[in-house]
């Protein structure tokens, strides 16, 4: 959220960014005192259905646009559990054929903390551990507004349709618009 809202704000000055997203936790963080100038406002999935349904608005009623940005589908599948760790490590074993990755990922609050504690102790050493806050991962965010599996096939849907799998490789070769 922060990067995103980094960038935008970079190439428009000007511009308000809204978070819309499933995660709650967003607004905590956005109101951080070194973020508060990049992101304007968050708004959960459940609250934006709400202004919709109190000004009559029926999204079923529109075409949606094919395509309104070129993401990867690694960075796309951010938003289950084990995405983050997934495109990583494909990322890796792709731009660096025969490097091993070791990849721990845990759900909920608890088995977070119970892997950061076993990493603080030397037990995870060369692992890539990501953690969601949420089981399910952010699919299953305190404001999303369906079932946790139908999410978690949409966001993979969404994945299959990218028109590229992986970023490149070089940081440069990345072209924003």
């Amino acid at each position: 959220m922060v990067a995103t809202a980094r960038t935008i704000k970079k190439e428009h000055p000007d511009a308000k960014v809204v978070f819309i997203g499933p995660c709650a936790a967003k607004k905590l963080e956005a109101m951080r005192r070194t973020v508060r100038s990049d992101v304007d406002f968050v708004i959960t999935f459940e609250e934006l259905q709400a202004m919709f349904d109190a000004k009559g608005i029926d999204l079923t009623k529109y075409e949606a646009e094919s395509s309104f940005h070129n993401a990867t589908g690694t960075g796309r599948g951010y938003a289950y559990a084990g995405g983050v760790a997934s495109a990583i490590e494909k990322c890796v074993k792709e731009y660096y054929p025969g490097t091993d990755v070791k990849v721990v990922h845990a759900e909920g609050l608890a088995e977070c903390k119970k892997t950061l504690s076993l990493a603080k102790v030397g037990r995870m050493n060369g692992c890539l551990i990501e953690g969601m806050g949420c089981p399910g991962g952010c699919v299953a965010g305190a404001g999303t507004n369906i079932a946790v599996d139908k999410a978690k096939k949409k966001v993979q849907e969404f994945v299959a349709g990218s028109t590229r799998a992986l970023p490149p490789k070089e940081l440069e070769e990345i072209e924003l618009k």
